[in-house]
């Protein structure tokens, strides 16, 4: 994710700045939540490291969108 907010709005936008707001927003909490969720790790009861898709689908679900008002 490398565009700037101004770049997202001259791209997407021509007047409702409060939609393209929320819509930038959505867009930095999912690229936040999807790297977390393929950088992060778990150790499982044994203290081995491992990584799983439902810790990953975890995180990726972890704000709902629908918060972003």
């Amino acid at each position: 994710m490398k565009q700037t907010a101004r770049e997202f709005y001259d791209a997407h936008y021509s007047d409702d700045a409060v939609v393209m707001m929320i819509d930038f927003a959505k867009l930095h909490v999912e690229a936040a939540l999807k790297e977390a969720s393929e950088k992060a790790y778990f150790r499982d009861s044994n203290g081995f490291v491992c990584k799983t898709e439902e810790n990953k689908k975890s995180i990726l679900n972890s704000y709902p969108l629908e918060n972003i008002k």
